[in-house]
Formats: structure tokens, C-alpha cells, sequence
């Protein structure tokens, strides 16, 4: 069996639109999951919304709407996002599915029964923004930073979880096991939070429900209170998880909710994990450790100028300004210009000038000018080297060490390295077409094994330069690929396999157009122009009602509200979907031909509409007893038409 790799990313807030923050995250959890299914590994890559909570609630609220109707409107933001990104993530999960809600009630239950959940009275200082009760230390931060007004006292009945029983192994878990939070500096802020100055005892049990609020997943037996939003969106990690995946390799987070995932989490997790006879001021056992995630990787922030970028600043960049030059720059650009866990300043004349000199100066125009000249000197049959003289020894030494440096530097997550080192090789490369002018070779077959030397380097930098890339910009590096003449997918190419030197497998193609060069001048005079006059929208096209039919005919029609519990493709079809699905008094196969618009994975936990009353029907010869409602468009596209989230499996929907 291969190696297993489970990375995550948090799951993002639905009371606002996706910005450079979340794009960035996603977008590292994409090349990371990538990156390691190039390494030989299964991968199992999670992300989703976080749909709980009093801002969630209140927002609602504003609005007149329901939270579920504001999660159900802001969620696809995110969804649509990432597959315009190309990511490829392998489960969206959001924390009003039902199988979430089973397992944090059911976790909840346990930790009740050890007594690592009781019942108390809570009275102190609440923060609204975290959404979590704050100690006295806590809140002097949160006055020194501006956020004072940001803080509530309250006082309300709640479960506590036993944080400061956690105390110790949390500790040891810091000092045995530093890969679990990184970089370094920010495992000294996870140990100067439970342990200041190294003083013990400070570590303070945690609110985990709410009296306050209605939204949210009820505790059972005691419908009153629902659980803590942060005990509620931790555990998605676990809920979510698939079979044989746990624990997570790689836990992606920013610095603002390290706190959460390198504290609270862990603790979390030891308690559901712990066994009896296991001594919390003992030694963390090895079986815990191993049961909890490998690392915590926590992010800076992008700044815009020298300030954090907020709604109410209005200085947020949006993802659709980083869309406007292709998924593959945007994804470069995030991952050569940031490096873990520092911050980092955003400007558009930053973002094109780095595309500009990396993308369209650099590999472009090496990748051009390389196979252009196999083509016009050698018919586009790429040429074995022979003959070495010290430059060009030079050339294959680095070309060599290029490809190991490179995924030892990916290997420790920094990719803003990596890609640094191998630009330098790129432009290294320039240099190396200055000095053997090939051009000039050409005009002599006396020099017709220096330049087939020459040309056969270029070759081979390019090819592992296509592979190395192959995590971060997936299309340009396949554009590469192509270009070189090499067959299949990069993407799917193992670096394992990858022998620097191996021979071309055929001749070169024509150079694909890598990147267009950006006039940057041009794009900030639009940007900056003033906004043109709304366009008027395009008249939807309406299909032709049918015939009227009575009320006594269409009360024939029995719809109920279903639950998808599982779902798979059908294999050789197209469209079709086969569903097991829960209406209440029996579960189903339904067919549904929705391929082409939902994700099996995206319709497990998701309550459907279906009409129960059909005759069964063989479709590729599987029985499908029922059929999906669903909304489409002038193409036909589907979108499933969504019950309440309160409507429960066999509800008649009339």
C-alpha cells in the first residue's frame, strides 16, 4: 500500500466572499496535495465552510434571512472559487451536513461520559470576533492591538471542556514533538499561551457551548445550549476525515487561528483518544502522539501597504484580481512571493512585475529561444550530449542538483525557496545560451557536438523544470511538457522516476505561448478608471410552458425530502450518478445525470428533493427507483433543488 497524505485546510467563514487570504491557503493545500500525489502517495485533500455562529446568526438576521439561507447563498463563493483555481480537493465539507452533526454530537456524548465535559456558570469577558470567552491576559492583547471594543462581559450557564487537565501532555507535546507546530516561532507563541515565562498552571478549562444563540448544532440532551462554534469546526477534521486517512499530515492555518488548532485541538483529540489508566501528569504516550496531526502549519497574513487587509479598511484584493492573468500566475505568484509564516505586502505593480520577470522574461522566453533552436538546428530531434567543456560541466552539475535541492526545500512546505532556487537556474541558464552562442556553433559542423551538448542541456533543464512545477502551475507546466515533446500528463509523472539525463522520447513540438507578457501600465489605467455604466443583463432564456394539467393530477406526484448516503459514478456514462438515498422509511438507488455539474463527494449529506412515486427503471443496467428535482438553465445544466436544512429524510414536500 502506498504512503497516505491527509492535508486540510480551514474551513472558511460564510459571512463573507473569499479573499486573498483564503485563496492563499487553498491554494498551498493544492500544490501540497499535488506535490505529494507526484511523490507516489494517496492523498486525501480537505477544505470547507464553517456555517455556525453568532455572526452568522446576527448577519442573517440583518438581512431577514435564515442562517441556512446565508450559508447556502455564500458557500458556493467558495466552492465555484476553487474550481476556477483548479484545486483539487478531494471533499468539501461543510459543518451543516449531517454526518457532521452526528459526529460532534456523538464526541460530545463521549467526552461527557469520561467527565472531560461538565456543566457550569461562566462569567467574564467574551470575545465577539473569536467568538470565545478570553482571560484577563487575553483581553490586554486584544486592548493593545485596537480591539477592545470588540470585547462583551457575559454571563451564561455552559459545558466546559477540561482543557487544564491537558495541560501536561500539551506541554511535552511542544517540547518532544516541535515538527507539530511550525515555523519554530510560532510553537514559542503556542508555548508562551499555555505556559508564560515556562510558569505552569495558567492553562484555563474552555466554554465549549451557548445558551445565547440558536444557530448551531444542539447539545444532546440539552436542546438549550448549542455547541461552541470552535469545538463544532475542529471536529470537521475528524468527521470528514476518509477511512484509513487519519491522522492529518498537514494542518494548514493562518497565524490569527494557530491558538485554536495548536491548543484547543490537540487537547480535543487527546481526550477522544485517551484510554483509561493513561496518566495525565504522566508521559504522553507515544500512541497519543501518533494519533494526533504531524504538523500545524501556521501562515502570515497578505498586508496591503503595512496593514491587514479588512472589510472595513476596504483594502481587501479579491481573487478575481489575481484571476485576471490565468489560475497558474495567480498560483505562482502566491506561493513564490510568500514564505511561511511571515507576512507579507501586496501590490498589483508587484504582483505583474513578478509575473512579467519570472513567467513571460524568464522560463517564456528560455523555453521559446530552447526549442525554437532544436527545431531550426536539428529538425527538433533533441541531440545526445558527448562532449563536455568546463562550462558545460558546470551546466550538468547544477542541472543534476537542481531537481533533490529543490524537493528538499518543498519537503519543509517552502516553495517560495524553492522556486527562488530554480528561477536562479533559469536565468543561469541565459547566461549559459550568452556564453556558448549557439547560433554561431551552428555555422560551423565542426562545432556540431558543442551545440549538441548546448542544446540537450536546455532540453533537460526544461523538462525537469516542467515536472517541478507541475504542483503550482499545473496548466503552463503541461504547456511545457507538450512543448518538449513528452508524452501524457506531467501531473501524473512521479519524481521518483525522474532521471535527469534519461533521453527524449521523440522530437520537440512547436513552442507553446508559455505567458503573455502584461502591459502593467494598461491594466492600472483600467484599473483605476472609473467604473463604466451597469450593463443591462442578459434576458434569460425561458423554456416554453407545457400544457396545464388539474390539481388532481399533479397531487399524484409524491415528492419527499431524501438524504444522499453515499454516492459513486457510474462507470462509462457521462452524466449518471447512482445515490444510496434515505427517505426515512427506506433507503434507495437513484440515478441522477448530474455528473457533469456535482462531484459524487459534493452530494454525501446533501438533502435533495425526489419524486417517490415513479415506476423503477433500468438505466445502464442499474434499477433506479425515484427521480432528482432540479432547476436548469438554457444548457441544461442542473442545480438540485435544496429542502430546508430543519426538513428531515421522507418529509412530503407540497
Amino acid at each position: 500500500m502506498s504512503k497516505r497524505f491527509y492535508i486540510t485546510t480551514p474551513i472558511y467563514y460564510v459571512n463573507d466572499k473569499p479573499h486573498i487570504g483564503h485563496t492563499y491557503t487553498t491554494v498551498l493545500a493544492d500544490v501540497l496535495a499535488r506535490h505529494h500525489r507526484m511523490m507516489g502517495e494517496e492523498v486525501y485533500f480537505l477544505t470547507g465552510t464553517d456555517e455556525h455562529g453568532q455572526k452568522i446568526e446576527k448577519t442573517a438576521a440583518a438581512r431577514g434571512i435564515t442562517p441556512q439561507q446565508l450559508a447556502d447563498e455564500v458557500m458556493p463563493n467558495f466552492e465555484n472559487l476553487w474550481k476556477r483555481m483548479g484545486l483539487t480537493n478531494d471533499y468539501f465539507v461543510r459543518t451543516t451536513h449531517a454526518q457532521h452533526k452526528a459526529v460532534i454530537q456523538e464526541r460530545f456524548k463521549q467526552l461527557l461520559g469520561t467527565g472531560d465535559i461538565y456543566k457550569a456558570t461562566y462569567k467574564g469577558l467574551y470575545s465577539v470576533s473569536d467568538e470565545a470567552y478570553v482571560t484577563e491576559t487575553q483581553a490586554k492583547e486584544l486592548q493593545a492591538q485596537g480591539l477592545a471594543h470588540q470585547l462583551v462581559e457575559l454571563e451564561e450557564e455552559s459545558y466546559f471542556f477540561k482543557l487544564s487537565a491537558y495541560e501536561n501532555w500539551l506541554i511535552q507535546l511542544y517540547e518532544k514533538y516541535p515538527e507539530f507546530a511550525l515555523p519554530d516561532f510560532r510553537l514559542n507563541e503556542v508555548k508562551q499561551f499555555v505556559a508564560p515565562g515556562g510558569e505552569r498552571g495558567n492553562l484555563q478549562d474552555l466554554s465549549i457551548s451557548r445558551t445565547s444563540i440558536t444557530w448551531g448544532i444542539p447539545v444532546p440532551g440539552d436542546d438549550k445550549h448549542v455547541v461552541y462554534v470552535w469545538f463544532d469546526a475542529l471536529l470537521n477534521y475528524l468527521s470528514a476525515c476518509k477511512d484509513g486517512f487519519w491522522p492529518p499530515q498537514v494542518q494548514l492555518v493562518g497565524k490569527d487561528i494557530l491558538r485554536f488548532h495548536a491548543v484547543y485541538w490537540p487537547a480535543f483529540l487527546m481526550a477522544m483518544f485517551r484510554q483509561e489508566g493513561e496518566d495525565l501528569n504522566g508521559e504522553l504516550p507515544a500512541r497519543i502522539r501518533a494519533l494526533l496531526p504531524g504538523t500545524i502549519l501556521a501562515h502570515g497574513w497578505w498586508l496591503m501597504g503595512e496593514d491587514k487587509m479588512s472589510k472595513s479598511k476596504g483594502n481587501i484584493v479579491r481573487p478575481d484580481d489575481l484571476l485576471r492573468f490565468g489560475s497558474d500566475a495567480g498560483r505562482y505568484f502566491l506561493l513564490r512571493d510568500m514564505q511561511i509564516g511571515y507576512d507579507r505586502s501586496f501590490s498589483f505593480e508587484g504582483f505583474m512585475e513578478r509575473l512579467n520577470a519570472d513567467l513571460a522574461n524568464g522560463l517564456g522566453n528560455l523555453a521559446s529561444r530552447s526549442i525554437s533552436m532544436i527545431q531550426r538546428y536539428r529538425a527538433g530531434v533533441v541531440p545526445t550530449a558527448e562532449i563536455f567543456d568546463d562550462l558545460d560541466k558546470e551546466v550538468e552539475e547544477q542541472g543534476r542538483k537542481l531537481a533533490p535541492e529543490y524537493l528538499a526545500l518543498a519537503e519543509k512546505h517552502d516553495f517560495s525557496d524553492a522556486l527562488d532556487k530554480l528561477w536562479a537556474y533559469l536565468r543561469y541558464l541565459d547566461g549559459y545560451i550568452v556564453k556558448a552562442e549557439p547560433w554561431k556553433l551552428a555555422k560551423d559542423e565542426a562545432n556540431k557536438a558543442k551545440l549538441d551538448t548546448v542544446l540537450c542541456q536546455l532540453y533537460r533543464s526544461l523538462r525537469a523544470t516542467a515536472i517541478l512545477t507541475a504542483p503550482v502551475m499545473p496548466e503552463l507546466s503541461q504547456l511545457l511538457w507538450e512543448s518538449l515533446g513528452m508524452p501524457g500528463k506531467v501531473g501524473e509523472q512521479r519524481f521518483a522516476a525522474f532521471q535527469y539525463e534519461a533521453p527524449a522520447p521523440g522530437p520537440v513540438a512547436d513552442p507553446k505561448p508559455l505567458f503573455q507578457r502584461i502591459d502593467k501600465e494598461s491594466v492600472l489605467n483600467e484599473m483605476n478608471a472609473p467604473a463604466a455604466a451597469p450593463v443591462a443583463p442578459k434576458a434569460v432564456e425561458y423554456a416554453p410552458l407545457k400544457e396545464n394539467i388539474d390539481y388532481d393530477t399533479f397531487a399524484k406526484t409524491d415528492l419527499r425530502v431524501g438524504l444522499v448516503i453515499d454516492a459513486e459514478a457510474v462507470p462509462k456514462s457521462k452524466k449518471l450518478i447512482k445515490m444510496t438515498v434515505d427517505l426515512g422509511f427506506e433507503k434507495r438507488t437513484i440515478l441522477g445525470g448530474i455528473k457533469e455539474a456535482y462531484a459524487p463527494e459534493q452530494l454525501v449529506g446533501r438533502k435533495i428533493v425526489v419524486v417517490a412515486n415513479l415506476e423503477p427503471r433500468a438505466l445502464m443496467g442499474i434499477q433506479s427507483h425515484g427521480m432528482l428535482l432540479a432547476a436548469s438553465d438554457a444548457n441544461n445544466m442542473p442545480f438540485l433543488i435544496a429542502p430546508p436544512a430543519e426538513a428531515e429524510p421522507g418529509f412530503i414536500v407540497k
